[in-house]
């Protein structure tokens, strides 16, 4: 319903009509509807594109560590850190990543 109103609204009123609008709508039940609605909406979509970052973060740290235990001839290690979280963190602080 409330996606119909504004979709009616924007079609046929201008640009003042619809500031007027708001200013009137901005505290009734509607409005904080509508309100509500988009910081949900915005919460959602910030908490996945955090998601999305965190994890990009991550791999990129794992990927440096594997670069750098590849360098330096530790192979052992790249595989003992794929499944020891523990021992990964030690040796992302051994390399300073």
């Amino acid at each position: 319903m409330q996606s119909v109103l504004y979709a009616l609204a924007v079609k046929f009123l201008d640009r003042d009509e619809l500031a007027m609008i708001k200013e009137r709508i901005g505290m009734t039940v509607l409005g904080k509807m509508l309100f509500e609605d988009g910081v949900e909406k915005g919460i959602e979509k910030g908490i996945e594109q955090g998601i999305e970052k965190g994890v990009q973060q991550g791999l990129g740290r794992a990927n440096a560590l594997n670069v750098k235990l590849a360098d330096a001839g530790r192979a052992d290690d790249i595989i003992r850190a794929a499944s020891d979280r523990t021992y990964q963190e030690q040796l992302f602080k051994e390399f300073g990543i």
